[in-house]
């Protein structure tokens, strides 16, 4: 499974606006919903209660939001750049701007940390931040993650 084929432009949201985490889920969470046919408050409760457990901000403006959601057939990922970062409590004090969402069937765990590898080992290039932060619209979002996709082997 490649990051890159679970990963299309409808896939990409930006410019949502939020004030804290449940508002910034709640966002993501209304564009997955109806794709997914699970109601966006439990989206956000199973994302919530995974946020209590720890934060996954990355720091420099990312984190992964990401849970195992009862009621989905296949891995969900979706990528959200907001207007203003929030406080996801990251491990560097920063505000989060861009989230990788994850959704998980329960019955896929190996897949699910494997996505999350992934998304983690791309991010940990610095050029690929900037192109996402800075990105003007979900085309350039696109090129730039399947293109650093690509060369990682992912």
């Amino acid at each position: 499974m490649k990051l890159q084929d679970l990963i299309g432009a409808d896939d990409i949201h930006l410019g949502l606006e939020a004030e804290d985490v449940p508002s910034a889920l709640q966002a993501v969470a209304d564009r997955l919903a109806d794709g997914l046919g699970v109601a966006s408050e439990r989206i956000v409760s199973a994302l919530l209660e995974r946020e209590r457990l720890g934060s996954t901000s990355v720091g420099d403006s990312f984190a992964i939001p990401h849970c195992k959601m009862p009621g989905i057939k296949k891995i969900a990922v979706a990528l959200a750049r907001l207007q203003t970062g929030v406080d996801f409590n990251s491990p560097d004090g920063r505000p989060s701007q861009f989230l990788f969402v994850v959704l998980s069937p329960p019955d896929q765990p190996a897949a699910h940390l494997q996505v999350l590898s992934q998304i983690a080992r791309v991010l940990k290039r610095t050029d690929l931040r900037k192109e996402l932060l800075n990105a003007p619209d979900e085309e350039a979002v696109l090129a730039a993650l399947r293109q650093t996709a690509e060369a990682e082997g992912l």
